[in-house]
């Protein structure tokens, strides 16, 4: 189960609601995974999804009705580096990148910012040269979004007033390393609910663990 036994914890304050300290596995049709929420007030945390792998360590708390993971030490993200930026066409946009550090043959989508347009919406780069569909809008910003894992990699802005041929170069840094920002999973009887990667993930305790300070049982 791509290494959870092997993660070594920190120690942290124990700030932890004990009901819900134990460990729990999923169990679900092309889904493996594990969670393993310490007295302690540690985690460690490990998914399989389709081409997703991933794991996690960290801090987590509860208010009695969830459970928050934040990730301690937080992982550095991926991101792309804006190797050039040439010339184009108004009002168009490409997206290449440098191959010897993204080797990927599909699509790239990204999120974007236009003219006349309030906040981001999500733009898609042609497979085969890289054109940027933007749906007739004038694009002002565009993010790279790291491939099968959707994690933006960093902004670049765009002027209005020319095109744009733009070449990555991307640098994976701590990729498949869970970065959990106060994550909420819910409560639902013996299982642990987490929304990720556009699906549910379910947490089933297979083990207790006593809060801290329990007295041991006699043999």
């Amino acid at each position: 189960m791509i290494g959870l036994a092997g993660l070594l914890l920190l120690a942290a304050p124990a700030s932890a609601a004990p009901s819900f300290a134990g460990y729990y596995e999923v169990r679900q049709m092309e889904v493996a995974g594990g969670l393993d929420l310490k007295p302690d007030g540690r985690f460690r945390y490990a998914l399989s999804y389709g081409a997703v792998d991933e794991q996690g360590e960290g801090n987590w708390t509860s208010d009695g009705k969830t459970v928050r993971l934040t990730s301690n030490p937080m992982p550095k993200g991926p991101s792309f580096e804006l190797v050039r930026d040439d010339p184009a066409p108004k009002g168009q946009v490409w997206m290449t990148f440098d191959k010897s550090s993204f080797n990927w043959t599909g699509r790239v989508d990204a999120m974007a910012t236009a003219l006349g347009m309030n906040g981001k919406g999500l733009v898609t780069a042609s497979s085969s040269d890289g054109r940027v569909d933007s749906g007739g809008r004038v694009l002002t910003s565009i993010e790279p979004l790291v491939p099968i894992y959707a994690i933006p990699g960093g902004a670049v802005r765009l002027s209005p007033d020319r095109g744009h041929r733009l070449l990555f170069r991307f640098h994976p840094n701590d990729l498949g390393r869970a970065m959990f920002k106060g994550e909420v999973l819910t409560s639902n009887g013996s299982a642990l609910l987490l929304d990720r990667y556009d699906t549910e993930i379910r947490f089933l305790r297979v083990r207790s663990y006593k809060a801290p300070g329990s007295p041991k049982r006699g043999r």
